[in-house]
This record gives structure tokens, sequence and C-alpha cells, in this order.
């Protein structure tokens, strides 16, 4: 503060710390503490994010004055260097010249090509549900309705449920079990090795009860559907896509520096 008003200036009040020549800013202690902090837990991880900042600044500059010969961290920060811009110029070559439609029937050959690879190692299932709340104690009637009503009735079910203004679910999609508990985030009788088409489950969480009713099930063993893997096979195609495009466009570049003279290989 001293020096600083002999030399008129005023101190930079948004710096937190200073090592040398080098600071860090309050905007920037900011915007890394997590915004899911309280204010006490919030005021504890700044403390401690400027006190490594200054670690790692104190330390840095020690290993200027004290390591004799920085030749290999030389290399290795140019190499980390030129494999980062590598990296940019090769995703934004794909960004603009990748065709990213991939067609059904492309997805149905990788499919139907690669179908020794799609083994279920757990099942998948089609099924409908009526959600509760977990308070609600008298629930046997709605048992009896799941259990009854046939597949081909569902529609009736549901407009029964939406005019009593209850919650229905229905998945007529191939459901994988990961993707089955990312949807109903529960725990009860749904025993993976037992699931049966018609069969009646229940489960819950600390809020809602699912009254589920399997309509459809492939066991484990069989091969999947290719619906549930849609998404997986598309993203193996464009990656694919992206080797051979990139791959061609290594053999131009080498073909254009050797045609150039810029490169020079020797026989």
């Amino acid at each position: 503060m001293l020096a600083a008003c002999r030399t008129g200036k005023k101190p930079d009040l948004n710096i937190l710390a200073r090592v040398g020549e080098a600071y860090i800013t309050k905007n920037e202690v900011e915007k890394a503490v997590p915004n899911y902090l309280s204010g006490k837990d919030s005021i504890e991880y700044a403390r401690q994010y400027i006190d490594n900042w200054i670690y790692q600044e104190l330390l840095y500059s020690e290993a200027l004055k004290n390591l004799q010969d920085t030749s290999e961290i030389s290399r290795q920060v140019d190499d980390y260097r030129k494999s980062l811009f590598k990296v940019q110029l090769e995703q934004q070559l794909v960004n603009r010249k990748l065709d990213t439609l991939v067609r059904k029937n492309e997805i149905e050959e990788y499919y139907y090509s690669h179908l020794y690879e799609f083994v279920l190692t757990r099942p998948v299932i089609k099924m409908h549900a009526i959600i509760l709340n977990v308070f609600e104690t008298d629930y046997s009637e709605y048992i009896r309705l799941l259990k009854r009503t046939k597949y081909e009735d569902i529609d009736k079910l549901f407009s029964y449920c939406n005019e009593i203004g209850m919650n229905f679910v229905l998945i007529n999609n191939w459901l994988s079990m990961d993707d089955f508990y990312k949807l109903f985030p529960c725990s009860g009788n749904m025993l993976l090795e037992n699931l049966e088409i018609n069969e009646f489950y229940e489960c819950y969480d600390e809020n809602l009860r699912y009254l589920i009713i399997i309509d459809d099930v492939i066991e484990t063993g069989n091969y999947a559907p290719i619906e549930v893997l849609h998404d997986n096979i598309k993203k193996i195609i464009l990656q694919k896509r992206s080797r051979d495009y990139l791959a061609q466009y290594r053999k131009q570049l080498y073909i254009q520096a050797e045609g150039s003279g810029y490169l020079y290989i020797k026989k």
C-alpha cells in the first residue's frame, strides 16, 4: 500500500494474491468455486484454492532457480503443445468435413455383421407401471387392476389413470435394466434372473412406489435387439468414418509435402 502511494498507483483490489509477477484475481477464484457449496464451505474452498495456487507458483519459481538441465522439460512441453494443435486441427477437420448422417440400412448392416458381439449380459424389457405416493398404504385395488389388464387394453387403463389423476408410464421400446434403474431409481423385487412376461413387480424409492407389469422380456444370453443398440452403433460408425477420413487426410498431407519439397524422407 505504501509503495502504491509513493508511486501514485492504486492497488488492484481484484488481486487476491501475488507471487512475483504472477497473480490470482477474485474473478478467477469465484469461477473455480462450485455453485453447490454453502457460504461457509465456499469460503474454505476458496481459501484452499488460493493456497494451492500460491504453493504452485512458489514451487515453479524455485524450480526455475534450482533445476540445472531443463531440456527434457522443454521437450515435453513442446511435444504437448504440438499434440494440442494436432487434436484441435483434427477436430475442426472432422467437424467441417465429416458426414454425420447415419442411415438406417448402415446401422442394420453393422448390426447383423457383428451380431455375435451383441449377446445380452442382462435382460431387456418392455413394461407399464402405475406410480403412487410411497406413503399410500391401501393400493391393493391398483395391483388387481394392473394384473387384470391385458396388454391390448392398456389404452383403457391409461385413460382410467388419466381420469383419476394417477401417474401412468408405458415403456413400449426395449429398455435395458441400467436404463430402467435410471427411470425408476428404486429397490424391491426386480430380480434380474427371474423376469417374466405379464408378471407383477413392485419397487419404491423415498417418495414414490412403482407398480409394474412386464409386457415383454428378452433374457440374458440372447441377442440384444437393434433398437437398444441404435445409438451405440451410430457412434461406432461415426468414429470409423472419422478415423478413415483422418487417415486419408494424412496420406494427402504426405503427398503434398513431398511434392513441394517441404518433406524429405530418406529411402
